[in-house]
């Protein structure tokens, strides 16, 4: 019962049955509302989740720590970087896909430069391009995506930075 208690995704349910029951007891109408775009909204990602669920799977078993290390590790160098300064902005997608498979690179070895980039870069969005084109120009969209990887790599190179010079600190805090 005690993990139960401690399970993030269990008290991030909790809290959101609770505040869904507070205002339905506040205005029931409103309460039925929100229940409804809530199951609404359940249904719609649910596909997502489970494809989500398989594609994680199968990376695990697919996909072997050294491989993880060699391009995203601390070793992998500029490579790394080009890596996940550019490809993220391919991946179409949402939060619901990146996070799930950033816990399972790291976990694996990759670097937290690395996951700092893809995050930066994977808001990139080219699929949208058409889109923003569309909209906003070409020139805009050009400069937004250049800003975009400068800015992934910058971020890589600061949270590398970061992370090693606190490790050592938190390593003695656990000594």
């Amino acid at each position: 019962m005690k993990k139960l208690l401690r399970n993030d995704a269990f008290q991030y349910l909790s809290l959101s049955v609770l505040l869904t029951l507070g205002i339905y007891a506040i205005d029931a109408a409103k309460g039925l509302i929100v229940a409804e775009t809530v199951y609404v909204t359940f249904l719609q990602v649910l596909d997502i989740i489970i494809a989500v669920s398989i594609f994680i799977g199968l990376f695990q078993v697919w996909v072997k720590p050294p491989t993880i290390v060699k391009w995203l590790g601390k070793g992998s160098g500029w490579k790394g970087f080009a890596l996940v300064c550019t490809f993220p902005i391919l991946m179409g997608g949402s939060l619901f896909t990146v996070f799930p498979l950033l816990k399972t690179l790291r976990d694996k070895g990759a670097r937290q430069g690395a996951i700092a980039s893809f995050i930066t870069a994977w808001g990139g969005k080219a699929p949208l391009l058409p889109l923003e084109t569309k909209f906003l120009g070409w020139p805009f969209a050009l400069v937004r995506l250049a800003f975009v990887v400068l800015f992934a790599f910058l971020m890589g190179l600061l949270m590398d930075w970061i992370y090693d010079k606190s490790r050592p600190s938190i390593e003695e805090k656990g000594a």
